[in-house]
Parts: structure tokens; sequence; C-alpha cells
């Protein structure tokens, strides 16, 4: 099974201009969606069986920091706007 490693192999022993045709091709040909279907349901599998089933604490904590993670990420266009705003609103000399 082809990794990045060996895309970014490949690609670094080409011209700049053939690697986007390079990049195209390597990817219709590994990363079609049944073979990513594939590939997540196996690194699900794996995972179940190497953390889930032994009892480990690193579901849990891996749940708390990526929902950490997608959490601020989705709030952070908002909480950036309000800074900008409170920002103007200093500048003008008013107040938010």
């Amino acid at each position: 099974m082809p990794t990045v490693k060996q895309l970014v192999t490949e690609a670094s022993k080409l011209k700049a201009g053939q690697v986007p045709a390079h990049v195209q091709k390597f990817a219709a040909q590994h990363w079609t969606p049944g073979q990513l279907q594939t590939r997540v349901m196996n690194w699900l599998h794996d995972y179940k069986i190497k953390w889930i089933d032994t009892g480990s604490s690193k579901p849990l904590i891996d749940l708390v920091s990526y929902g950490f993670v997608f959490s601020y990420a989705y709030s952070w266009p908002r909480e950036y706007a309000h800074y900008k705003h409170e920002q103007e609103a200093k500048v003008k000399g008013g107040h938010h």
C-alpha cells in the first residue's frame, strides 16, 4: 500500500510543473473512496482492539482532546470577529 512518504519521494524527483499531475495520478490510483473507506474501517478496528478492548483511558483522553480542538476551531471565527469589533470600538473611542 503506497504511503504519503512514497508520494513525497517520487515528487521530489520531478520538476515543479510535473508535481500536480503526479499527485493527481497518485491520488486517483491509491486514494479512491472505496480504498479510503477500507483504510478508515481498518484503523477503527485496530484502534478498538488496541485501546478500547484493553480498557485503556486513551479513548476518553482522545475524545476530550479532539473535542476541545474541534470546539475551539468551530468558535474561533466568531471570537476573532468579536475581538476585532472591540479593537475598532477602542480606536473610535467607544466601548463595547
